[in-house]
């Protein structure tokens, strides 16, 4: 299925009420982690299918959306089930990444 880049705060706001979770990678093109981990993330989407939605927001881009759920350092990565947040890893750590995404889908 691959990653989707999130475009609008409506687009944002459709894509979290899903009863499937979706993943999403917050992240900065100036930062170093966020470059690091992206091939990672694009590949544990491809990998785990249609059993989640996998996207990405860039906080430059889409400030809105990044105030709103309190980003504060990139990367961080959301997962969203039913509209509400239900777990968060902040930091390039590919191992809890795959940890947070594998809990989501399993739920």
């Amino acid at each position: 299925m691959g990653v989707k880049v999130i475009s609008s705060k409506s687009e944002f706001d459709e894509l979290i009420k899903s009863d499937k979770p979706t993943i999403i990678d917050f992240w900065a093109t100036w930062c170093g982690p966020c470059k690091m981990i992206s091939p990672i993330f694009e590949k544990i989407a491809e990998a785990t299918g249609e059993s989640a939605t996998f996207a990405k927001v860039d906080v430059d881009e889409q400030g809105e959306i990044a105030q709103e759920v309190g980003i504060r350092a990139m990367p961080t990565f959301l997962v969203f089930k039913n509209g509400q947040q239900v777990d968060k890893l902040l930091g390039a750590d590919p191992s809890k990444l795959q940890s947070i995404i594998t809990n989501a889908v399993s739920a």
